[in-house]
């Protein structure tokens, strides 16, 4: 589901789990290893992440984590939470290779990459929950926020829009676009412009750059129960269940 390799100082990460790269709790726990592997990696200093296929990521498994129990959900939730802000926290140069569709869980993946880079036609990018009865979180939000801004961020979140490459990269959302086919090597390129960086002046531009805002990346208890009571409402229950994974 998970799969990864090593290229030069580049510790690349990929989810493989077809059709649409929807990640459930099987797949959090072994995507939460391979970012840590990455991380405490000593030969390299940055980190890819993309998606196989089409798809980046559907984001999560909705119609399995709809048999999960309140306790198994909300570790799962911590989990996805707590992978989102190592990668948005760690002292290496993260990039997202977007190669197609990233939704909700995708998108909170994509987003916490210091630099995004996307295919360049049929996908959408969206953090559409409010559009299937469900709230997001601090850290994502705060991700979000300082990635694009207050205002472009409050109509990214309250439309739920799913947004063309070309108007990801308007918003700021994405910093370039490329055809399918090149997408990779040029993610791998871009990656490899870090080879010769001094790790340890990465770790303290990336700390100062990130000390203003890793205040905003706290996700309190409280939040995740309110974030549950919601998913248990009949209402959303309802609509969750219409959603289908294709397998």
């Amino acid at each position: 589901m998970i799969e990864s390799n090593i290229n030069k100082n580049t510790y690349i990460i990929k989810i493989n789990r077809p059709k649409v790269n929807a990640i459930d709790s099987k797949t959090l726990i072994e995507l939460e290893d391979e970012v840590k592997k990455a991380i405490e990696e000593k030969k390299t200093n940055s980190i890819l992440i993309t998606g196989e296929g089409s798809f980046f990521s559907f984001g999560l498994d909705i119609p399995s984590f709809l048999q999960l129990n309140r306790e198994d959900l909300k570790l799962s939730i911590y989990r996805l939470l707590n992978i989102c802000k190592s990668i948005y926290l760690t002292n290496k140069v993260t990039i997202s290779a977007i190669n197609g569709h990233a939704t909700g869980g995708g998108c909170m993946l994509a987003i916490s990459t210091d630099f995004r880079l996307m295919v360049d036609q049929r996908a959408k990018i969206a953090l559409n929950e409010i559009n299937i009865g469900l709230s997001l979180f601090s850290s994502t939000i705060g991700i979000l926020k300082n990635s694009i801004g207050l205002n472009k961020a409050k109509k990214f979140l309250l439309s739920g829009e799913l947004i063309s490459p070309e108007s990801a990269k308007n918003i700021g959302l994405v910093d370039e676009l490329y055809p399918k086919e090149e997408l990779f090597d040029k993610s791998i390129e871009f990656a490899h412009s870090f080879e010769n960086k001094n790790p340890l002046i990465i770790e303290s531009m990336k700390q100062e750059l990130i000390k203003v805002s890793s205040k905003e990346l706290n996700d309190s208890d409280e939040s995740i129960e309110k974030f549950l009571d919601i998913f248990y409402l009949p209402e959303t229950q309802k609509i969750l269940e219409g959603i289908k994974i294709k397998k």
